[in-house]
């Protein structure tokens, strides 16, 4: 064949070529059980350039929000950066007020001011919360790991535990759990049915990913729900002289709590009676505890299964500062249009809603879901729907009086999961992070509340009118650059 002819033959391939990326439906054609799909004239000549892992870490490397924060300036536009940006109801600065105000005292009044960190698996094994902890706890006292349930389905990185004898376990939540008509979880949304003895045994891990104060602890504290006849417990220090015994003989609600004299890392606790367990709040010092509550498989809406009156003393006794629901992950490949988006809002807009009822004083933080890949025209891509879904879900935190922080857009936004796959900061389920990437989750979410815990601090100096005048100046300038 003549050089003329063979141009004249590829020139026809790649018409035809052409004509089939732009008639070629867009869902593929399904043939036997297979979809065939061909890809769009954009792709074919417009490639997406894959971000680099420097790019979407390079903001945190440069902006260490360890020092003071001295500026009005600096705050407002950290606030507005996309890793430490919240998402603010109605862009009232002071939502956090009053867990900052509880927290800067609790040391001085010897209180221990609790953050609830529900969400599902990919904060399993204390993924986040434990880095979130470590520098809350840095800043305002306190130590331990947190409320531990009674039985851990899945082994933390900061705390082991096991448990023997008579008991039940009863969720709101997972395949093989028993649940209940009247709603008595308590506030990690399952609880435990002590029917005789059981014992108790926790101990801190020794893994490299154990956050400095998580590892011991001085006080503990059993949340439980007693039925008729006593309930009693006895604390054994493993690392120190004595045994500590209490009991309780009424019914309703109640904690036992010892305060052990020298700090330990290992205890057991030796259970006898008729109750329903609600958790173990193991603790060192006063200030700020953060509770890690996974629950994998859940999309958010089992808080309404919880009686709400029992919830409320729970939340009331735990005296809580902060609820932190981390949900949609689960949901996002089930969610086809804006139809079903909306509905899912809408619940969960009812969960924040009971939540509020059930405590009133506590700051809620809505945490959005991560970017997630699927197969998309034969190629890993985001899930069509996730941005829309990230979007929906600010807007109705925000509209249910929640601040919104959203991990999608933190970890780069659109098809950044890849990345992170590929340099090990994300498993090859393309959903999950690993160890160090839920690490660097962890210390972006503390850089978002640190931050605005500087600008409360500013603030406190400031006449609301001083404040309000600076404020509004830096939103003009935005404005203006636009």
């Amino acid at each position: 064949m003549k050089l003329t002819g063979t141009l004249k033959f590829f020139a026809i391939v790649v018409a035809v070529l052409m004509v089939l990326c732009i008639v070629f439906p867009k869902d593929g054609i399904a043939v036997g059980g297979v979809t065939l799909r061909f890809p769009s004239l954009h792709k074919v000549f417009v490639h997406e350039q894959e971000k680099s892992m420097e790019q979407l870490l390079v903001k945190r490397e440069e902006r260490d929000l360890s020092g003071v924060r001295d500026s009005i300036g600096e705050c407002y536009h950290l606030l507005f950066d996309v890793q430490t940006r919240f998402w603010l109801p109605d862009d009232d600065v002071s939502c956090f007020d009053k867990f900052f105000a509880k927290a800067e005292k609790a040391q001085d009044q010897r209180r221990i001011v609790r953050v609830l960190h529900y969400g599902d698996s990919q904060i399993e094994q204390d993924r986040i919360s434990c880095r979130l902890r470590e520098r809350l706890q840095r800043t305002f006292g306190g130590g331990g790991p947190g409320m531990l349930p009674l039985r851990q389905p899945v082994p933390t990185i900061s705390f082991n535990q096991s448990v023997t004898g008579a008991i039940q376990g009863l969720s709101t939540y997972g395949d093989s759990t028993f649940r209940r008509s009247n709603g008595n979880y308590g506030p990690m949304l399952r609880c435990w049915r002590l029917t005789g003895s059981a014992t108790m045994s926790l101990y801190a891990s020794n893994g490299n990913h154990v956050g400095e104060r998580a590892g011991t602890f001085s006080s503990i504290r059993v949340l439980y729900n007693n039925r008729p006849g006593p309930l009693s417990v006895v604390m054994h220090n493993r690392k120190g002289p004595g045994d500590y015994a209490a009991s309780d003989s009424r019914t309703g609600i109640g904690m036992l709590s010892w305060r052990i004299d020298t700090v330990t890392s290992s205890a057991m606790l030796t259970l006898n009676g008729t109750a329903d367990i609600y958790g173990v709040l193991v603790d060192n010092g006063y200030g700020v505890a953060v509770d890690n509550i996974a629950m994998r498989g859940v999309s958010g809406h089992q808080f309404k299964m919880a009686n709400l009156d029992q919830l409320t003393e729970a939340y009331r006794l735990l005296d809580i500062g902060m609820i932190i629901m981390q949900f949609g992950g689960n949901s996002v490949p089930y969610l086809k249009n804006e139809k079903t988006i909306d509905s899912y809002c809408q619940h969960l807009g009812e969960q924040i809603d009971y939540v509020r009822q059930a405590c009133p004083d506590a700051v809620i933080l809505f945490v959005g879901p991560s970017d997630m890949s699927t197969k998309v025209g034969g190629q890993l891509a985001t899930y069509p729907m996730l941005p829309t879904v990230v979007e929906r879900l600010r807007e109705m935190a925000n509209a249910h009086g929640a601040a919104y922080w959203s991990i999608y857009d933190a970890m780069g936004g659109r098809n950044s999961m890849v990345t992170w796959v590929k340099n090990g900061y994300a498993g090859s389920d393309y959903i999950h992070f690993s160890h160090k990437g839920a690490r660097i989750m962890g210390d972006y979410l503390s850089d978002a509340l640190l931050n605005v815990y500087e600008l409360y601090k500013i603030r406190k100096q400031l006449t609301p009118n001083q404040f309000n005048d600076i404020w509004s100046k830096l939103k003009t300038n935005d404005e203006n650059q636009l």
